[in-house]
């Protein structure tokens, strides 16, 4: 261990870069950057079978080339995620494979992921806020169209107490039907896997409230009187009358 690095920094490195074994919990394998996935995993992809390395890989192509571009259809400027590519390159983007088709297991491992999730001395800092961290979960056993809907179902679940705790889950899957923000017409969560994706929250979220009632009530709860003015401005650029309590 180099004495010239603070103990702290060291502790913040991804688990494969300090030596260490990666994170992983009762149905989720290791934790992988995506420059590390896109590179085959490392010591941790050695955790996951053919079929699992080949999903992570699916995904980090996704993240590290769809996300981080521009897009003809997208309808606005810039990448399709603003945050990804920082993100990743910070490696702050971390993805990890489910070897469990059943919907509790899923539930209670995702819950173990949000915590990680939460725990700020687990990511490195490198001067990046929250908005830039995530993990990624795909299922390798799940197929569309009931995997799909199985995931669809967690997700709507769990959004409103993950709101509630500042954090955002969605899901991706290839024929995921949710439009884009600023092209109705554009299906940015049309993912080439089955998928998880959780992230810390911001207050520019609150066009993804506007679904349900329960999601702009847990944004305000989280936000104040912040969150509600942002739920107005978005209901107005959507034409939509949303009362936020």
């Amino acid at each position: 261990m180099d004495a010239r690095v603070p103990q702290s920094a060291q502790a913040c490195a991804p688990a494969s870069a300090r030596g260490e074994r990666p994170r992983r919990s009762a149905v989720f394998g290791p934790r992988i950057p995506v420059a590390e996935a896109l590179r085959g995993g490392g010591a941790a992809g050695e955790a996951y079978d053919e079929a699992a390395r080949a999903t992570l890989l699916a995904m980090a192509r996704y993240v590290a080339g769809f996300l981080t571009s521009a897009h003809p259809e997208l309808g606005r400027s810039g990448a399709v995620c603003p945050f990804a590519r920082q993100a990743a390159d910070a490696q702050l983007i971390r993805l990890t494979a489910c070897d469990s088709i059943s919907e509790a297991d899923i539930l209670d491992g995702v819950a173990e992921l949000r915590g990680e999730l939460a725990d700020l001395a687990a990511w490195p800092g490198r001067g990046f806020g929250p908005p830039h961290r995530a993990i990624v979960a795909v299922f390798p056993q799940l197929a569309e169209p009931d995997g799909a809907r199985l995931i669809e179902r967690i997700q709507k679940r769990l959004k409103p107490s993950f709101v509630q705790g500042r954090m955002m889950i969605g899901q991706f899957f290839p024929s995921c039907p949710e439009p884009g923000l600023w092209n109705p017409a554009f299906r940015p969560l049309q993912s080439p896997v089955i998928s998880l994706a959780m992230r810390n929250i911001t207050i520019f979220d609150a066009p993804f409230m506007l679904e349900r009632a329960e999601y702009v009530a847990a944004f305000v709860d989280a936000f104040g009187a912040a969150g509600r003015a942002m739920i107005a401005k978005a209901s107005r650029a959507r034409g939509r009358a949303v009362v936020a309590r």
